[in-house]
């Protein structure tokens, strides 16, 4: 069975219109210029010091998270954590700025992350969800081929109205990915 690979260090992974930047600390106050006078501008702020920023566990590092230029523009957060490094799994998430919506920056962005889970690191699954009242996400997840409907985790989390919610979740598989993503298309940069 091969093992979990530590990455390479690499700048960017550019496919399909799209270029992800890993999200370091020396990169913040360039980010936070980026999102400076947009609608969302403060939720984005939150969203990335809670969610995005690298968290390493005994030395390996768990939680990679990318900010997403798309036409030059920054358009959102991509991120991959590693849940289990034995077990090669993980999981991804997304946040697509308000004014970025619409233009399939999310579902795009996996074939990034799908190639530097299944390809650089090695990793063997990737999950996602989201609450069932989120339908942008639902979309999202729905539009990203390869990832599959698994389950539903009954009043899994609080939502912005302070009320359980049940959780729609959904993973793809290495194989699965390899059967259906050119990794041809991406381009890592080092």
């Amino acid at each position: 069975m091969n093992d979990y690979h530590e990455p390479l260090p690499f700048k960017a992974i550019h496919a399909d219109g799209i270029t992800l930047r890993l999200i370091e600390p020396e990169k913040i106050d360039a980010i936070h210029a980026m999102l400076r006078g947009l609608p969302d501008e403060h939720d984005m702020i939150a969203e990335l010091a809670e969610n995005y920023m690298p968290q390493f566990h005994n030395g390996r590092r768990t939680q990679f998270g990318f900010y997403a230029v798309l036409d030059g523009e920054l358009a959102g957060f991509s991120l991959l954590s590693i849940e289990d490094f034995h077990e090669r799994k993980g999981s991804t998430g997304a946040d697509t700025l308000l004014h970025m919506r619409g233009r399939g920056v999310a579902p795009r962005s996996k074939q990034h992350l799908f190639y530097f889970a299944f390809e650089m690191l090695n990793l063997h699954r990737l999950e996602t969800g989201h609450r069932v009242s989120n339908i942008a996400s639902q979309r999202s997840i729905q539009k990203t081929p390869g990832f599959v409907l698994e389950g539903r985790s009954r009043e899994s989390g609080i939502n912005e109205n302070g009320e359980f919610e049940d959780e729609l979740l959904y993973g793809i598989l290495k194989r699965e990915w390899e059967e259906l993503y050119d990794k041809s298309g991406v381009v890592v940069e080092f």
